[in-house]
Formats: structure tokens, C-alpha cells, sequence
């Protein structure tokens, strides 16, 4: 039974290993866009005072997230990924999770639309977003921290807290990679 643990063990370790190059080897060409849903931040959706320029009326990151966006930045730095262009949400938990790796501009189109407040932009920041990508000449990865509403309606995939969906500019989803981190 120890031996059967230890194979099984072992297999885990290199299967996640296996995933986590190619994940990274796809990045090389410096061509791909990478849709990152915030890391953690406590709760769900936005608080009723919510204030998209006050911090503090906003679910933020937690400790956990903070812990996310560290490990994250090591590992991007350890695979020398380079991200030449990223844009953030105007939200502070998907700005606090761009700043980890470098500079960034934020974009309204990357804004949730969860909160009925918001809801009325989906079209709009749809349309925003797509036009984007389309004159996007591909020259660099293009980073995009937004929310699960965000993703969802772009990729039709849920990512999860801390998720990243990488896909072409046809929105061609190549791989999709969650960093295992213990909370």
C-alpha cells in the first residue's frame, strides 16, 4: 500500500509539473492574452455603498490573495514571462492583483458588471473589450485582471479566485492554470 501511495505520489507531482511547463511554454511566443480573475478577496460581489473610487467601500484582497499574487510573481519572474501589456478593472482587488506583475493601465471594459449598479454596461464593455483585443497587434502578452463575469461572458468559462485562462486574439482558449497555494 506504502509503495501504490508513493507511485501515486509521485505521478501527482510530475503531472502538475508537466502542466505547469507547458502552461508556461506557451507563453514564449509573447503573443497570448491571459485572463486573470482577481485573487482572493473575501465575500461576494459588492457591498451596498460600494464606490468604484473608494477603497475602502470595496472588497479588497485578503491575506490569502496577497499570498496569491507573491507566488504568482515568483513564478512568473522564475519562467522570465514577460508581460508587455496589462490592464486592470477599476476595481481595487483586480488592480492590487495586476500591480504584482508590473505596470498596468486600467480599462473600464474590464469592469464587473455582477451588481444590477453595473449591469447596464455588459453590451458596452463587451463590444469595448473586443474592439480592444481586435487592434491588439499581438507584439507582447497582453494581461487582463478582470472579474468572473468578465470571463465568463468573454471565454464562457468560470474561472475560479487566483485562475488564469490563456487564449489567442480569436479568444481560442489554450490553457487554463490555478497556482496551488495552501491557504
Amino acid at each position: 500500500m506504502k509503495k501504490f501511495l508513493v507511485l501515486f505520489l509521485i505521478f501527482c507531482t510530475s503531472s502538475n509539473a508537466n502542466e505547469e511547463q507547458k502552461f508556461f511554454d506557451l507563453l514564449k511566443g509573447n503573443d497570448k492574452i491571459l485572463w486573470l480573475r482577481h485573487f482572493s478577496a473575501p465575500g461576494g460581489g459588492d457591498p451596498d455603498n460600494f464606490d468604484v473610487r473608494v477603497r475602502s467601500t470595496q472588497r479588497n484582497l485578503g491575506k490569502f490573495g496577497i499570498k496569491q499574487g507573491k507566488a504568482y510573481s515568483k513564478l512568473f519572474k522564475k519562467n522570465k514571462v514577460n508581460i508587455k501589456h496589462a490592464l486592470s478593472s477599476q476595481w481595487f482587488r483586480a488592480m492590487e492583483t495586476c500591480q504584482f506583475f508590473g505596470e498596468f493601465k486600467t480599462f473600464s471594459a474590464l469592469n464587473s458588471t455582477f451588481s444590477s449598479q453595473f449591469s447596464h454596461n455588459t453590451a458596452k464593455q463587451r463590444r469595448q473589450l473586443r474592439e480592444y483585443i481586435k487592434n491588439w497587434n499581438g507584439d507582447g502578452n497582453l494581461l487582463l485582471c478582470a472579474h468572473y463575469v468578465i470571463v465568463g461572458e468573454h471565454l464562457d468559462y468560470g474561472a475560479s479566485e487566483g485562475e488564469i485562462v490563456l487564449t489567442d486574439k480569436n479568444l481560442k482558449i489554450l490553457a487554463k492554470y490555478r497556482l496551488k497555494i495552501k491557504n
